[in-house]
């Protein structure tokens, strides 16, 4: 019961923040946007309106458009994430019939740091590592996504656990598997690159049971320090 209300504080929280800045942010940028539109800027040598007949004003109109899209859909996905809840107990993922899954029945992909790690707004985990780096899935499974050029992940795969745990893997140079092929936790499936929205080479790393969110390094071995990665 404790536990539940510490929760429910937390995101009550989070939310009235969330909502808060966002809201100012609408607040101070629509007004903005819309005196754009109706009091262009002028540019020396030529009338501020030049060029197609109409075209800048319903340029203007489409920017205004977007930039309120923008912002509604990040005040939503704002709300969404402080609804997820994270798992964070000693004993994760269990299922009816009392099968539990720990850290000694699941791998880490590959040696490495965690360059950033899991929070509301990043449900994953990077890990470090040069490109190429071999990737093997945490766990056997079966892959049910293997995807090149995916928007935001690159190149990325999904393998399906027991348990009703799924593993995702992106920013892969490439990948060594099919969608439907069943794999062991000793194959290889890809490799570590920098496709997808990435500023270097490292593995996202997101994890879920159920459909929910978890926090990988809740159920992976312990990963090394950044120092002693630079180090080597």
């Amino acid at each position: 019961m404790k536990r539940n209300l510490i929760l429910f504080l937390k995101l009550l929280t989070s939310y009235i923040a969330l909502t808060f800045w966002s809201v100012l942010l609408t607040v101070i940028m629509f007004p903005y946007q819309v005196f754009r539109v109706f009091v262009p800027k002028s540019k020396p040598g030529r009338p501020a309106c030049a060029g197609r007949p109409g075209g800048s004003l319903v340029s203007k109109f489409v920017g205004v458009g977007l930039t309120v899209v923008i912002m509604f859909f990040g005040l939503m996905g704002n709300i969404l994430a402080t609804n997820t809840e994270v798992v964070n107990e000693p004993t994760l993922i269990s299922t009816p019939d009392v099968k539990i899954v720990t850290k000694t029945t699941l791998q880490k992909p590959f040696e490495g740091a965690v360059g950033q790690g899991y929070h509301a707004f990043h449900k994953a985990i990077d890990i470090l590592a040069p490109e190429g780096t071999e990737i093997r899935p945490i766990a056997d499974g079966v892959i049910t996504e293997a995807r090149f050029g995916r928007l935001g992940w690159g190149t990325t795969m999904v393998v399906k656990h027991d348990n009703g745990l799924v593993s995702r893997y992106a920013h892969l140079k490439e990948m060594k598997v099919v969608e439907g092929e069943k794999v062991t936790s000793f194959q290889v499936i890809g490799t570590v690159g920098m496709t997808g929205w990435t500023t270097g080479p490292h593995l996202h790393l997101e994890v879920y049971q159920d459909g929910k969110a978890i926090n990988p390094l809740m159920i992976l071995p312990d990963f090394e320090p950044v120092k002693l990665a630079l180090v080597k």
